[in-house]
């Protein structure tokens, strides 16, 4: 349980450090953000907002998936490759998030800017890998053989 709340303090950092990021865009950025109508990056808390619902979001799908495996409803198995599966649309999400800021007018937006926009599907893929090795595991009922049992109290009489 330590350990989780470490995590998600560390998260918690991640996503004021992401939304300064986001909302440090040079004058061209700045233009960008008012021609494109994007009113959720334009203050520091509307894009802490944002940015803090979109990983608020991730951890409880992952939170729900380790909280079913808790419960024996789906098995382990499946809800890691629910949770691979996540995190590998993170990782598509971060491949698109490249190649549109480095390409046409996104990729004069500023460094700090863009580093933002690279950080949230990095973060999102922190949140399902991190799940996915949290996972609780199973207890394996022990079954006790009866000839065990039989050789144990015979005691050599």
């Amino acid at each position: 349980m330590k350990n989780r709340i470490t995590f998600y303090l560390f998260l918690m950092a991640l996503i004021m450090l992401d939304a300064v990021l986001i909302r440090s865009p040079n004058l061209i950025g700045k233009i960008g953000l008012w021609f494109y109508k994007y009113h959720y990056l334009r203050t520091f808390p509307k894009a802490l907002l944002t940015v803090a619902l979109v990983i608020g979001i991730s951890a409880i799908i992952a939170e729900i998936i380790r909280y079913v495996v808790k419960k024996e409803l789906i098995k382990r198995m499946v809800a890691q490759v629910i949770l691979f599966l996540l995190a590998a649309a993170s990782l598509i999400l971060l491949a698109k998030v490249v190649m549109v800021f480095s390409q046409g007018t996104y990729s004069h937006t500023g460094i700090l800017f863009k580093f933002g926009a690279y950080l949230l599907p990095a973060i999102i893929f922190v949140v399902y890998i991190y799940a996915s090795i949290t996972l609780p595991r199973l207890a394996i009922p022990v079954i006790e053989s009866p000839v065990l049992e039989s050789n144990s109290n015979s005691d050599g009489n």
